[in-house]
């Protein structure tokens, strides 16, 4: 009876030792997937890193982290899907719980999309704090990379959204026009005009306006406008297929920070042109463009 006894005893003492082993061993699995998640993003290129599955645990080498977490880490890194959903900024729960950003990952995975610095179809839209003639204003100036034949690369201003035009008052000398008959003298009444240091404004159609840019761009050349502050950035990402996705930076001390998916929405290739131009404000733009001489 008292070795019957002693076995039951040995029996549970090894049962113990296995559930403390297993409770151990979530601990480290809860452990390594807390690891990844606490990650902060601290840079676009690494939120491409991490988007594309190229991110590894190299990243926690200095860490001191042991062999077998970092193993485990490495394999919640391999899960592509999960790791674009910690891309997602959790604390908007209804964004998270989206059938569309559940799609929109999937989607991503399926077709193998991977995210370029030199993709020509993403876009950085800058919310600047402007001064026209003394009175604050604020609009947005879009950008994106353009690439060279060299291989080289910059942003460039692509796009700006609309603002207080009434700025634009370019002084009209009426003295100055073009008469009714000088198309039989191959209009050398404009040349001769513009030798006595007139404004080609004199000569516009009644109501015509530049587009934002062209006129923006007048205005700081001029000193009329100023731009004084970057107040915020927000990436616009249309690269993949039937969808575009935001990118925000969220300052906050606790995991899930740094720069996050803000927002995703179903988006088709001519609704992406229309975006383009009615969002964005880009016009007429040719996604594999040249870079021009300077």
């Amino acid at each position: 009876m008292k070795i019957l006894n002693l076995y039951k005893y040995i029996l549970f003492v090894i049962c113990g030792l296995q559930s403390v082993t297993l409770a151990a061993q979530g601990l480290d699995d809860d452990r390594a997937i807390n690891n990844v998640l606490t990650m902060r993003v601290k840079m676009l290129d690494e939120f491409f890193q991490r988007f594309n599955g190229k991110y590894t645990v190299h990243a926690f080498q200095q860490e001191n982290l042991d062999s077998v977490l970092l193993e485990k880490m490495a394999t919640v890194m391999k899960d592509r899907e999960m790791m674009i959903q910690f891309l997602v900024n959790q604390r908007n729960e209804k964004l998270v719980e989206s059938p569309v950003v559940k799609e929109f990952v999937k989607q991503v995975v399926k077709d193998s999309t991977l995210l370029s610095f030199y993709d020509p179809d993403w876009y950085a839209v800058i919310t600047c704090k402007i001064k026209i003639k003394g009175k604050e204003e604020r609009m947005n100036l879009t950008l994106k990379v353009q690439q060279g034949e060299q291989g080289d690369s910059r942003w460039v201003i692509v796009g700006c959204s609309p603002f207080n035009e009434k700025a634009f008052t370019p002084k009209v000398d009426s003295l100055f026009f073009i008469g009714p008959a000088n198309n039989e003298l191959n209009f050398m009444e404009l040349s001769s005009n513009m030798v006595a240091d007139t404004s080609l404004v004199t000569y516009w159609a009644k109501g015509i306006q530049p587009d934002y840019l062209t006129l923006f761009s007048w205005l700081t050349y001029s000193g009329t406008a100023e731009l004084q502050k970057i107040e915020s950035i927000k990436y616009y990402c249309l690269q993949v297929k039937n969808y575009m996705f935001t990118i925000e930076f969220f300052n906050r001390a606790e995991y899930n920070s740094g720069w996050l998916i803000s927002s995703v929405q179903k988006m088709n290739s001519e609704q992406k042109v229309a975006f383009r131009k009615e969002s964005l404000f880009v016009k007429g733009e040719v996604l594999q463009w040249k870079l021009f001489q300077r």
